[in-house]
């Protein structure tokens, strides 16, 4: 119950599995460490949060680059686009 209260954000089952990790008499030291890392690691990360706003950006950019690739593959056969949908630079 003192390490819940202690890292508010990580999971009960997050403090479980470290706990439950650190009494493995079966554990060798490497694997002891990289158990150790990652809890380490998962106090930095927002685990309870929703964090999908941080990409949102490079989701966007990721978004608009296909639909560019696509209207550039559309372009490039002929029949594929709809009268309506060509360009006509002469005009």
């Amino acid at each position: 119950k003192l390490l819940i209260s202690s890292f508010p954000n990580l999971t009960r089952s997050q403090v479980a599995k470290f706990v439950d990790g650190m009494f493995d008499v079966n554990m060798d030291l490497p694997t002891f460490k990289t158990h150790l890392r990652d809890f380490l690691i998962q106090l930095k990360e927002f685990s309870v949060e929703d964090n999908s706003g941080l990409f949102g950006e490079e989701a966007e950019a990721q978004q608009r680059q296909q639909m560019e690739a696509q209207q550039a593959y559309r372009s490039a056969v002929p029949g594929l686009l709809k009268p309506s949908e060509i360009i006509d630079d002469d005009l």
